[in-house]
């Protein structure tokens, strides 16, 4: 399509911005910088020093000679140049944050060809583990990497929402909002260890419970790292010193799963994540994304690599009969996973998840200590390897890369964001109608956020007032 309005290959490459053009917006860019860039002056070598054995320098010029082919039409030979190269770099995976400028751009690298190409769930995938190490050192529009930070905003948003069109009918809406399935046993979880007179602990502790109380569900509330228990089993131990405060969901989440409660979900909700809308229950969330067991696909496209028609046609048929339970419900932005809120199900499945969650081996080397460790350890065990698998056929049919226990959920059903935070990554701020408004990026003892936490409680405890009271006329 982009080939076809832009006419030209060339152009694609030199429009980053405008390389999803037919999933484009309205959305206006940042004002302009007005300090001057001269990225000639930036030496590879010290931004990037050689840890491993792997050279920057020389991999940035290979990674500008894959790009290269592009130009020169061969569309497949950049794609199989650039995947060498991202391999190289993320072999050991944890070796990537040596150069965290250099992998992000391989992969937006990578994400734009296969943008180009048609194959838009992978493009995101990949364009979404690129994220991970934009999330380590923030954006820099100055740089001698071939990636401008705001070009991949953009796509990451524009090929997420593409891809959610395509995940939205999978997803069943019949289910009321207040739906409460009889039986099913659930709780939800948190950590906030902030001090006892901090607004935010105090906030979201009363607005966890309220909610909790409406709908019968359980609450675990740890309010210090000697209430989370060490878990022989998974091998976990928030004290262990190597594991930041972002992980202690892990070991909470793995220790209700063994209560003798036997709960059937757990939700995981970070202390900054406040419930805004009383009626909407787990239950109704559970049912619209899990009651639907299969992934969408479309009709097989014929594309280079890929088998003919037929041979796609009976994949897509084996994709829609996969009947493998969902147990993860997760919700993505722009840059990827936000684990500030998520359902899990009580199984094997989720608990040998959490042990591999915790274990990373990612947490070595130069990614011991990056920034955002949670929400990178997370991705990289769901996604990275389905992600940087190419497969033609698969692609053909938009095949989910996303592993078959897990489904994004959109974020309005799930957390979406302040307004800043939603500004700041291109993402969902929070309506009136959403369930739960979550403050990613927020600093607890300012006092704007402060503020901000304040009214998502009133908003709340508003709405309880008001659903109490229509309840009572009604009997």
């Amino acid at each position: 399509i982009f080939y076809q309005t832009m006419g030209g290959l060339p152009i694609l490459l030199r429009q980053l911005g405008l390389l999803f053009l037919w999933l484009a917006d309205s959305l206006a860019a940042p004002e302009a910088v007005t300090a001057k860039c001269d990225y000639t002056q930036i030496e590879i070598r010290e931004e990037c020093p050689n840890r491993s054995g792997l050279d920057w320098e020389a991999y940035g010029e290979a990674l500008y000679r894959a790009r290269s082919q592009t130009f020169l039409g061969d569309s497949d030979a950049a794609l199989r140049g650039i995947h060498e190269l991202l391999t190289v770099a993320t072999t050991p995976f944890h070796r990537a944050f040596e150069c965290p400028p250099a992998v992000a751009s391989t992969y937006f690298s990578l994400a734009q060809i296969l943008g180009f190409q048609g194959r838009l769930r992978r493009a995101a995938a990949i364009i979404q583990m690129g994220f991970v190490f934009i999330r380590d050192k923030g954006f820099s529009e100055c740089t001698p990497w071939p990636m401008q930070g705001w070009d991949m905003l953009l796509a990451g948003r524009n090929v997420a929402h593409k891809v959610r069109e395509l995940d939205a009918q999978a997803v069943d809406l019949r289910a009321p909002r207040h739906v409460r399935f009889e039986k099913s046993k659930m709780a939800v979880v948190t950590v906030c260890a902030y001090a006892e007179e901090e607004p935010v602990r105090l906030l979201s502790i009363g607005n966890h419970e309220l909610y909790t109380q409406l709908h019968g569900y359980d609450l675990h509330m740890f309010t210090s790292p000697t209430q989370i228990l060490p878990h022989a089993a998974g091998g976990m131990d928030v004290n262990d010193g190597k594991h930041k405060a972002f992980f202690w969901k892990v070991n909470a989440v793995r220790n209700v799963f063994d209560m003798d409660a036997n709960y059937d979900w757990v939700l995981w909700a970070d202390c900054d994540a406040f419930f805004m809308d009383p009626e909407r229950t787990l239950d109704s969330i559970i049912h619209m994304y899990t009651s639907n067991t299969s992934s969408p696909t479309v009709p097989p496209r014929q594309m280079d690599g890929a088998p003919d028609w037929e041979e796609g046609a009976m994949l897509a048929a084996a994709i829609a009969q996969d009947r493998t339970p969902v147990e993860l419900l997760v919700a993505v932005d722009s840059t990827g996973i936000n684990n500030g809120v998520w359902l899990m199900r009580n199984s094997d499945w989720s608990k040998k998840f959490l042990d591999r969650w915790w274990h990373s081996d990612i947490l070595q080397g130069a990614g011991e200590n990056h920034n955002c460790s949670d929400q990178s350890t997370m991705q990289h065990q769901l996604l990275q390897d389905n992600a940087m698998r190419l497969d033609a056929l698969w692609d053909s049919v938009e095949g989910p890369i996303w592993p078959p226990e897990v489904r994004v959920v959109a974020q309005e059903h799930l957390q979406s964001f302040h307004q800043a935070t939603a500004m700041t990554v291109a993402s969902r701020e929070w309506v009136d109608g959403d369930f739960i408004r979550h403050h990613p990026g927020c600093h607890y003892y300012k006092e704007p956020c402060q503020q901000l936490y304040l009214q998502a409680a009133t908003i709340f405890e508003d709405k309880v007032r008001a659903l109490v009271q229509r309840q009572s006329l009604n009997q």
